[in-house]
């Protein structure tokens, strides 16, 4: 769910945001060398994560291809978490630290 907010509001796990916050030194996909990774980039464009995409294309149809339909609707929300997950990407990022003793 937590990735679902941050996509919204910009602020994922992505090199565009990280290389704003100064946590990474690029804002360019490591997936495919893109310029920049956007929510819009890995979402919509980045390479790839064709396969994937194309998965919630056939689910989805043309809605699959509006971020605001992908999320900001239930069916949307659905798809776009079952690509998040399928993908891979956010993996690392949203794992609890273990703790320290």
């Amino acid at each position: 769910m937590s990735a679902l907010v941050q996509l919204r509001i910009g602020h994922a796990p992505l090199n565009k945001h990280l290389n704003r916050i100064n946590c990474t030194e690029s804002a360019a996909c490591d997936a495919c060398s893109a310029p920049s990774e956007s929510v819009r980039h890995f979402v919509l464009e980045c390479p790839a994560y064709a396969e994937q995409r194309w998965s919630m294309r056939l689910r989805l149809r043309r809605d699959a291809q509006s971020l605001s339909k992908l999320l900001y609707t239930e069916p949307g929300l659905n798809a776009i978490a079952k690509f998040i997950t399928t993908t891979g990407r956010f993996r690392n990022t949203h794992t609890v630290a273990p703790r320290r003793r």
